[in-house]
């Protein structure tokens, strides 16, 4: 083992002992003496052309890069720039330790001034305006790595254990693969999991723009990042796949099958696969190393078509099924603290989850060209349809018992539920979008949504009071059927009247129904039979809301800057009737107006963007909040709505700061955020001494939160040396207020959170990345009622994979977690281990893998949840420590020719793992 930790050390020295190193200058210029900002500059290999080293030059066209040609005498330079023929020109390594390349002349390129023509291989970052794309090759990943594992090596992205993936601390909200949703996913889960990592040729980020944004070139206004994976030149004649199987210790299993297809633009794709090991959608040869709660066998199958891209006619079709058994065990200690009640509730239960889905989705866009080729007029339409069928059966048995702090019995209540349920859910979204003259556009929708359901569920439950020395029994069985519709239209026109500005009315109509049976049963002890009817609790209701917005925005854009400022006004009618308890029955009438304002700065590289936003917003009382009838079908704790309620309106300030410093490999984005709440809606609670609550809801003034965070990265990049490094910091006050046993009172909660992570690759023998965070967390209460609150949580993860011998690899996850919120009867600290030894075979088209889930055995399922009012302490069950024997093969071919995974030792950019995600 020592020897394989001194292995990066040596091979560092190693290569710097016979290096080449110098810096490399100069200024880049147009025929017009134009300085550039934003032109790729790269150094390749003159024997095999890999990169060496990239930048990007400042508003001043100048570059300044740091060289490291090895032993090689000679390399190649070369400058990439959008609207310009790429520049390349062999140099010689000078003596020195430094070579300027004086004012370098790029020229016009006059035909295709919408791409980038590169000689060659292409550098690993290129910046096109709004757009930074990532050449794949030119970052190192392992032999089974999935496109997933492939974000996780680029600079500035990160995926959390969530599997939430953001760019420089901005969230990614979509996927594409060539420009497409892949199985119909927006977030591209399955594309993540199952494409290899090494069929992609670029990774493309940028804002994220709707398909109506898409198609008429309107700017984004999302906030977002979008990815789009384009498959390698050359390699859209393809069919490539893998076939994974896995067994180990305890009967634990997973296997995995994928086949996709890629032909002149189609896109084919299978995926199966099963387990027992807490995942969903895909393989992980290593597990990750989060803790699952529970236990969750899973399978799955899907197939995909589509043929098109976003800017073209084009079709998608896909179906999905998935099947997941889940069990869980639970454990918890609460301590509760109200005004003049304190209380401790121990509580057991146990649960389990049958549910099978068939999801199946339709994309169909047709574009319609004008007949005059100069024209820029065009028409898209468009229709998107999701069928979605679930089934599912479930059950939960729940002990609780509550004690006052001096050990004297409060209640004892148990519980028991069984439930059968099915749905059926049909979306579809009809549009019509015309563009005419330069950037004129109209679009016109139709929405339709229905949805239809039932279920029987069996309920029994005791409680038993001690000051009463009563039992309180509820054993019934329940029959609900629901159906609901919603249809809304919605139109939008964009016209300029004149330079620069922008006229852009909106109308939105739409119509909600829905329809619920909900009839209960009580247990007769006379009969022996659920027959006895339960008329307070049983509903046969119809509720419809018609709403009404139209909405009106400006826009004026000069030079750099956008202002945009917008205003409508909504009215929307309810409408609820019972048949069968008619103070239940209500009709109410909302109208309110609302507004949002936007100032924005980009710069004319893309480079540096800052928005200042406001934006206000309504949310109107549900229906339940408005019923002033007693709900009581939980007989521990009893609801109760107010029909006097007020809408919740809400004041949103942000200020968002994106800049690429591309010249020094630096990106900087933050953000600073206030929210004001005006009315907001609440629940009143007042628990008696019984611990029974009776809960309503009222409107209260005061509310309001600020945020903020900043993040910063730097990559470095050389021949077989890949570094990034990010720093974060997240920081939040909230200002809360609530009611609990007729007591107000005030929350005033304090986050701060900083994050350090740290990624090293090395040719093809090292790859490593560690991620460090602490959050500390601090709620103070302006009464003596309850407790200040003070903890802190923190997290090291740490991965690496080393290739030694020949083609054998081990790799590690390690995670440590700790909590100091967890009390004395629950382990703070946990140690997760996962490694895997394995070994590469037939020219790397297989691998076997032996892996270690939970090596030291330390894993945990606790966790603390902390409130105003209780801290309860939770133990769940988890999946535990358990070794596997896993095999992979990796077959296909690319435009005739067999596929080799990897090639040779010299050329593989690694080994390691392919992805997958836990069972949720």
């Amino acid at each position: 083992m020592k020897k394989l930790l001194l292995l990066p050390v040596i091979l560092f020295f190693s290569t710097t002992l016979f290096a080449q190193k110098f810096t490399l200058e100069g200024v880049v210029k147009d025929q017009s003496n134009n300085l550039l900002e934003g032109a790729t500059v790269y150094i390749q290999s003159i024997k095999d052309s890999i990169p060496l080293s990239y930048g990007i030059t400042n508003n001043s066209g100048e570059f300044s890069l740091q060289v490291n040609t090895e032993t090689d005498s000679k390399a190649i330079f070369n400058i990439a720039y959008l609207g310009y023929k790429p520049y390349r020109r062999d140099i010689t390594v000078p003596n020195g330790k430094q070579l300027n390349m004086g004012d370098v002349t790029l020229e016009d390129q006059i035909e295709q001034l919408n791409v980038v023509s590169i000689i060659g291989k292409a550098p690993p970052i290129l910046i096109k305006r709004d757009t930074i794309e990532y050449n794949a090759d030119s970052f190192k990943t392992l032999p089974n790595d999935k496109a997933e594992d492939l974000l996780k090596k680029l600079p500035g992205i990160e995926i959390d254990v969530d599997g939430n993936i953001t760019m420089n601390g901005i969230e990614v909200e979509a996927i594409n693969v060539d420009g497409m949703q892949f199985f119909g996913e927006k977030k591209g889960d399955i594309a993540l999991k199952n494409l290899p990592s090494n069929v992609i040729s670029k990774v493309q980020v940028t804002d994220y723009k709707t398909n109506m944004q898409k198609f008429t070139g309107e700017e984004s206004d999302s906030g977002t990042k979008e990815i789009n994976l384009t498959i390698k030149k050359g390699k859209n004649r393809a069919t490539f796949g893998d076939i994974k199987v896995g067994y180990g210790t305890d009967e634990k299993y997973q296997a995995n099958a994928n086949v996709f297809q890629l032909v002149d633009g189609k896109q084919y794709g299978l995926i199966s696969g099963t387990n027992n090991i807490n995942m969903f959608r895909g393989f992980n040869a290593l597990p990750d190393t989060d803790t699952s709660n529970g236990y969750i066998e899973s399978d799955f199958i899907g197939a995909n078509f589509t043929k098109g891209k976003w800017n073209e006619t084009r079709v998608n079709g896909n179906y999905r099924y998935s099947a997941q058994s889940t069990d869980r065990e639970q454990k918890s200690i609460a301590e509760n603290f109200l005004p003049d009640l304190n209380y401790i509730t121990d509580s057991e239960s146990r649960s389990f989850s049958d549910s099978d889905s068939h999801k199946a989705g339709g994309d169909l866009k047709f574009i319609i060209k004008s007949k005059n080729k100069q024209s820029k007029n065009r028409v898209q339409i468009s229709n998107e349809i999701d069928v979605n069928v679930e089934n599912s059966e479930s059950g939960a048995i729940t002990n609780k018992r509550s004690e006052y702090t001096n050990g004297d019995l409060v209640s004892d209540y148990y519980s028991k539920n069984e439930s059968v349920s099915e749905s059926y859910d049909i979306n579809n979204e009809f549009s019509v979008t015309s563009i005419t003259g330069r950037r004129d556009y109209l679009n016109i929708r139709l929405n339709t949504d229905f949805t239809k359901g039932n279920s029987d569920s069996k309920k029994y439950s005791e409680n038993f009071i001690d000051r009463l020395n009563n039992t309180v029994i509820q054993n019934q069985i329940n029959n609900l059927n629901n159906y609901s519709s919603n249809i809304r239209l919605s139109a939008f026109w964009s016209k300029e009247l004149f330079t620069n500005f922008r006229i852009m009315p909106r109308y939105t109509a739409s119509i909600n129904s829905q329809n619920n049976e909900n009839l209960i049963y009580d247990f007769d002890d006379t009969t022996g039979d659920y027959d006895d009817f339960n008329d307070v609790l049983s509903s046969d209701s119809k509720y419809s809301t018609t709403t009404i917005r139209p909405a009106l925005r400006l826009r004026y854009e000069y030079r750099d800057f956008r202002f945009e400022i917008e205003g409508g006004y909504t009215n929307t009618y309810r409408n609820y009737s019972d048949k069968l308890i008619v103070a239940r029955d209500f009709k109410t009438d909302f109208e309110y107006a609302t507004y949002s304002a936007r100032i924005r700065y980009r710069d004319k590289n893309g480079y540096k963007n800052i928005n200042l936003n406001y934006n206000q917003s309504v949310d109107l009382p549900s229906v339940n909040q408005l019923q002033p009838v007693e709900d009581v079908s939980n007989i521990t704790h009893i609801r109760i709505g107010n029909p006097f309620l007020e809408p919740e309106i809400n004041h949103d300030i942000r200020f968002e700061y994106q800049n690429n410093l591309a010249f020094n490999n630096i990106n900087i984005t933050g953000n600073v955020r206030a929210q004001f709440v005006q009315d907001k809606i609440i629940s009143s609670t007042i628990t008696n001494e019984d611990l029974i609550k009776n809960t309503t809801y009222a409107n209260i003034n005061g509310d309001y939160s600020y945020s903020g965070n900043a993040a910063i990265s730097k990559s470095y990049y050389s021949k077989k040396t890949n570094i990034n490094l990010n720093a974060r910091f997240n920081g939040s006050y909230k200002n809360s207020l609530s009611i609990q046993n007729a007591i107000k009172f005030t929350a005033k909660t304090t986050n701060i959170k900083p994050t350090f992570s740290f990624k090293y690759s090395y040719d093809s023998k090292l790859d490593l990345s560690t991620t460090y965070s602490y959050s500390k967390t601090t709620s103070v209460y302006d009464t003596d009622a309850f407790n200040d609150n003070n903890y802190f949580v923190q997290n090291l993860d740490f991965e690496s994979s080393v290739f030694f011998i020949k083609n054998v690899f081990l790799s590690n996850k390690v995670s440590y977690r700790y909590n100091s919120r967890v009390g004395d009867d629950f382990d703070g600290d946990a140690v997760f281990w996962n490694a895997g030894l394995g070994i590469e075979l037939w020219d790397n088209k297989a691998t076997l893998t032996l892996v270690g889930y939970d090596v030291l055995g330390k894993n945990n399922g606790y966790r603390r949840v902390v409130t105003e009012t209780s801290i309860e302490d939770i133990e769940s069950n988890i999946l535990e420590q358990y070794f596997m024997l896993n095999f992979t093969y990796k077959f296909g071919s690319f435009a005739g020719q067999k596929m080799n995974i990897g090639g040779g030792r010299d050329s593989r950019r690694g080994g390691g793992f392919g992805g997958g995600s836990r069972g949720r």
